[in-house]
């Protein structure tokens, strides 16, 4: 038997060796930005703060510090206004216990999360971090207080039910991982095992862990403190294990900043793409030897895929991935090759579908682009490097951006609500933009949708890209909406070229440089009436919270080698209406409305309900605000401060 002091020497030197771990894992991950890695780096610190708190409740710790450190009685004789006694080691069981509280809660999210991670491709979710900070915060004060007011033995068995939860989410997510990885091939092999197997690790031993915290359970306390003191040091060891695995074993040069669940992330994007463009090529090559049927005015064509081989990205890249596509229509008519299409006969592996082929086909070829600049523009060989760069959604909507090699295309990703929408108003968008051909809409080519095994389904919308160079050409790039509310990027006096700046960067910028705007007075009528009469076709469809995107080119010389695709850019028909050259010769402006898929519903109504209460006065400056009025601050604001001749304040 050991006696105390050596009790509390041992349980000191496993708690001090845990937070050094722990303290070393949270700055190891500080610089990523994935919202796994960001729940991990939450998870460490309340690990650190659990820890802590569950060797101050010790009764070795709580002896000892009577003993030399303070006068407990001192502390007895204090009290709340609200004339509740203090007792400094009664508060430390309540920080123990809600700690360990918000410690299991955050376990949970990790298991949603990681569902998913490997369910929901191209996600965009690190934000969410800042509510789960806020939440944590908050459950931690609430459980502190509630232990005053309720019976300890009733909030143990809270704590139980909380630990059973964990214990559901811990397993769902296990058979999630195991069916997605295990059962089911995923097109890239990097790292699937060594992510199934620690989460596995990661999820038993954090249950072998709490079965010692339950209040039901008879332990051993010399055994459950060095168990619980421990968790530090193993958990950390199977965190770091993520980062030491992806420094030898990595799908490209940029993964190796990342940690495997990222690189799961990753690899699973990249069988996303992959399925896009591999699909599309095939399609498109199908479609141009006339082995697919083409039906008229389907509404959507189906194309199945199975996955031939898969790759592991430490020996092959995706030159390597040889895929089947077959097509059928949703009448079931297969294509001419006589290859059957039923999904259980083929066994697919992914599948494509393709909405209103017929009305985006002739948009294109209005625009001149031929099956053979698609097939060319979506190369998976020609797309590699951009393949390989592939991470999680940036941007603020969640929107996932891809970039044609050539930057003709944009592949989209879009919501359930925003297809809809579209599918709603195709026929009125076929109409007016084959009417108004000088529009500033920034046009829509193709709606998909890309269904994989055991996937949540991804919607993708195929873009004419406004600016086909490189973006070091561009002196500045900004999203317009007429708001001033939230409408300001951080660090804008340190912007980057390829930055998009928002409404109120462009009046500090445009005061600080007035010499970047200076519209011709003839394109300034042009533009003034397409806008208006674009406006009004979006009123007409209840259609808000759409963009500018306002991109000013420096005017090349003629040694520049991008000078011939930049200058044609002005008398290129597809971008009728969208390029225009400054008055005095300097710039290229290319202007054209994006993200015009929002109708003015429930959601937007309830969201300018709520911020028109929180920003007061400044209600109407929102971006959630009626068509009508949407409409006409809009061009308000680009008629008063970007299509204007000289700009002067």
């Amino acid at each position: 038997m050991y006696d105390k002091d050596q009790e509390l020497l041992i349980n000191l030197i496993i708690l001090s060796v845990s937070l050094i771990i722990v303290f070393c894992i949270f700055f190891f991950y500080k610089s990523e930005e994935s919202l796994y890695f960001n729940i991990l780096k939450l998870i460490s610190l309340l690990e650190i703060a659990f820890l802590y708190s569950k060797f101050l409740s010790t009764e070795e710790a709580q002896d000892f510090i009577e003993q030399k450190v303070i006068n407990k009685d001192k502390f007895k004789s204090l009290t709340f206004p609200i004339h509740i006694d203090f007792d400094y080691f009664h508060i430390n069981t309540f920080l123990y216990n809600a700690t360990k509280s918000v410690y299991i809660f955050l376990n949970i999210i990790l298991s949603i999360e990681t569902i998913r991670l490997i369910t929901r491709p191209f996600s965009h979710s690190k934000k969410k971090i800042n509510i789960y900070y806020f939440i944590s915060v908050l459950l931690l004060v609430i459980s502190i207080i509630t232990q005053y007011y309720i019976d300890s033995d009733i909030y143990y068995k809270i704590n139980d039910v909380l630990y059973f939860v964990f214990v559901i989410s811990g397993i769902i997510s296990i058979i999630f991982v195991i069916v997605r990885f295990c059962l089911n091939k995923p097109l890239i092999q990097s790292a699937k095992n060594f992510f199934a197997v620690r989460h596995i690790i990661y999820i038993i031993f954090l249950c072998g862990i709490f079965i010692n915290e339950l209040s039901f359970f008879n332990k051993d306390k010399f055994v459950e403190n060095k168990i619980v003191f421990s968790l530090g040091i193993i958990t950390s060891l199977i965190k770091i294990s993520e980062k030491l695995y992806c420094w030898e074993n990595s799908f490209s040069k940029r993964s190796k900043r990342k940690g495997a669940s990222s690189m799961i992330s990753t690899n699973l994007n990249v069988e996303f793409m992959c399925c896009i463009l591999y699909g599309m090529t095939e399609i498109l090559e199908k479609k141009k030897n006339k082995i697919i049927y083409d039906a008229k005015n389907q509404k959507e064509k189906t194309h199945t895929i199975k996955y031939l081989n898969t790759i592991d990205s430490k020996r092959k890249d995706i030159q390597s991935i040889i895929m089947e596509v077959s097509s059928e229509n949703k009448e079931g008519l297969l294509d001419e090759s006589g290859i059957e299409n039923g999904n259980s006969k083929l066994g697919e592996d992914a599948s494509i579908t393709e909405y209103s082929p017929q009305i985006f086909d002739e948009l294109r070829k209005d625009d001149g682009i031929t099956d053979d600049i698609m097939i060319k523009s979506f190369s998976p060989k020609k797309n590699k490097k951009a393949i390989e760069k592939m991470g999680e959604s940036k941007g603020k909507s969640g929107s996932f951006f891809f970039y044609s090699h050539d930057r003709k295309f944009i592949i989209k990703t879009i919501t359930n609500e925003e297809k809809e929408t579209m599918d709603e108003i195709l026929s009125n968008y076929y109409n007016y933009v084959k009417s108004h051909k000088s529009t500033l809409i920034t046009k829509i080519y193709g709606i998909y949708t890309v269904v994989i095994k055991y996937a949540s389904s991804v919607n993708v919308i195929l873009m004419q890209n406004l600016f086909g160079c490189t973006p070091t050409h561009i002196q500045r790039m900004f999203d317009l909406k007429g708001s001033t509310v939230q409408r300001k990027t951080k660090n804008v006096q340190n912007w980057k070229k390829d930055q998009v700046l928002k409404d109120m960067d462009y009046q500090w910028l445009t005061q600080v440089e007035r010499k970047l705007i200076n519209f011709n007075l003839s394109d300034i009528k042009e533009i003034k009436i397409n806008m208006e009469n674009d406006i009004q076709f979006y009123k007409g469809l209840c259609l808000m919270d759409y963009s500018l995107l306002f991109i000013i080119i420096d005017y090349p010389n003629n040694m520049d080698p991008d000078y011939h695709s930049i200058v044609g850019l002005l008398d290129d028909p597809k971008y009728k209406g969208h390029v225009y050259k400054s008055d005095n010769n300097n710039y290229i402006y290319i202007i054209g409305i994006i993200d015009y898929l929002q109708k003015y519903n429930f959601r937007k109504r309830l969201e300018n309900c709520v911020k028109g209460i929180y920003f007061g006065k400044e209600k109407n400056m929102i971006s959630a605000v009626d068509p009508e009025f949407y409409g006409e601050r809009f061009q308000d604001f680009m008629t008063k401060n970007v299509f204007v001749f000289e700009l002067d304040y």
